[in-house]
């Protein structure tokens, strides 16, 4: 249930699927990803670290079986308004090499105050 005195605001995720041992010019992809989203301006993103999945290879990777324990899966999950995801997009996907990217759309939801540095738009 939402509270009257929040804000729902439309917007987009991007989810990244990865692993934590690819790289692009020799630094870990899911930094230099992170670090394109920070300088992109977009307004939220974290990495999730996978215990276990798998990928277009269909190669099972997990943490329990030390010698499966490499190319674990990793999740970049950013989200922000269409266009500054749409405009990132593309430049993460030059990068990605055998990765995944998902876009969908959802709703943020937030109280209508400002809040650190940004300030928190509201919708009629």
């Amino acid at each position: 249930m939402i509270m009257a005195n929040l804000v729902a605001v439309p917007a987009t995720k991007l989810r990244i699927f990865l692993v934590d041992d690819d790289t692009h010019r020799h630094r870990p992809l899911y930094q230099v990803i992170l670090k394109l989203l920070h300088e992109a301006d977009i307004e939220s993103a974290v990495v999730f670290k996978g215990c276990e999945g798998f990928g277009a290879r269909r190669v099972i990777h997990t943490d329990r079986i030390e010698l499966l324990s490499f190319s674990l899966p990793l999740i970049i999950e950013a989200t922000d308004s269409p266009e500054k995801i749409e405009a990132a997009a593309p430049r993460i996907a030059n990068i990605l090499g055998s990765g995944l990217i998902e876009i969908t759309r959802c709703t943020i939801v937030r109280p209508p105050l400002e809040t650190g540095n940004r300030k928190l738009e509201t919708t009629s």
